[in-house]
């Protein structure tokens, strides 16, 4: 009896032994990643260039500047819109392997149609190249393969519904910074706003010695007997740090008619670095809903929304909660109380 309990102790003591060793193979697997799925990276901080293929889309070259990202070496990057790639890169987990019957499949699938990324710490060579497949049947994941891999594997972004093909698949203007306006008034040298259809409305506001000056543009305004009001001047300066557009609409089959048109504002916003930025606003009211014929500041400030043409090159919508205070007149500088929107 007494050997028969010591062999049930050295039994128990065994099988607990080998549970244990178990589990901490099995802990130890899942903190490992095979390099035929190690699609992501620790941190974006070690990335500098992305570049994506597309079958049928142009390419997409994204480099880094500084904490910012720049597209096609012409445009910033909107941050809002390039989230949904970063997260994929440091986020993507397996969902499942595809069993070897479909495999061949898949991988045929994504010969054909696949997104190719190159992932660059320089410009010598990227150090990771992936493609990017379909999205699962139940659109719950997408297949992607490691570059030089046999085994494809279903990824998804957990907690997130949805297959990750469309964050890369996507136009370059998608991922394009829809800011019109990034101008902080310290590096402003002048603004000159003028209304086509309301002439002594019209005015330029001129910076010197780090003093604020506004004069009419029409000979027929009427300068007023008060000087015009610092805080007002300060106020409208300040505005154009940060006034975004709600989409860009270069394709719009109507671009050509609207920008045919009197504009009911031009907008002329020149950096002390001599850039000048021209925009042509037109009342989308107006030509959309046939609302009437805008003329007045106050008369635009009304507006939902307006067209924006900048530089004669990009085509824009913005709505007028935001970009509704920029549209003053001249008298209204000379308010001894603020300006209040009717909107």
């Amino acid at each position: 009896m007494k050997k028969l309990g010591i062999f049930t102790i050295i039994l128990v003591l065994l099988s607990v032994l080998a549970i244990y060793l178990y589990r901490g193979q099995q802990k130890s697997a899942k903190g490992i990643i095979s390099p035929d799925r190690d699609f992501t990276v620790e941190s974006m901080d070690e990335i500098n260039k992305i570049v994506i293929k597309h079958v049928k889309l142009q390419p997409l070259v994204f480099t880094r500047n500084g904490q910012n990202w720049k597209l096609n070496g012409k445009y910033n990057v909107d941050p809002a819109v390039f989230i949904n790639i970063e997260k994929v890169l440091t986020k993507a987990k397996m969902l499942y392997i595809p069993p070897a019957a479909a495999s061949a499949t898949i991988k045929k699938s994504i010969e054909n149609n696949g997104i190719q990324v190159d992932l660059y710490h320089d410009d010598s060579a990227p150090f990771k190249i992936f493609f990017i497949g379909a999205d699962t049947q139940d659109s719950d994941g997408t297949f992607m393969i490691m570059g030089g891999a046999q085994q494809p594997y279903a990824m998804h972004l957990p907690g997130l519904a949805g297959g990750l093909r469309s964050r890369f698949e996507q136009p370059e203007i998608n991922f394009r910074d829809k800011f019109i306006f990034k101008d902080k008034a310290e590096n402003i040298e002048s603004i000159k706003v003028e209304y086509p259809k309301d002439l002594t409305s019209s005015f330029v506001i001129l910076k010197t010695d780090n003093e604020m000056n506004i004069s009419p543009t029409s000979a027929q305004n009427i300068v007023p007997a008060i000087p015009p009001s610092g805080k007002l001047l300060n106020s409208y300066v300040s505005q154009f740090e940060a006034l975004g557009a709600e989409a860009i609409f270069n394709n719009l089959p109507q671009k050509d008619t609207i920008t045919s048109m009197i504009p009911n504002c031009v907008l002329e916003l020149k950096s002390k670095n001599g850039i000048l930025k021209k925009c042509k606003f037109f009342a989308y009211d107006d030509f959309v809903e046939k609302t009437g014929n805008a003329r007045s500041p106050e008369e635009i400030r009304s507006q939902n929304r307006m067209f924006v043409l900048v530089n004669d090159t990009d085509f824009y919508v913005v709505q007028n909660r935001v970009f509704g205070n920029i549209f003053r007149g001249y008298q209204e500088f000379f308010k001894t109380t603020p300006v209040v929107d009717k909107n």
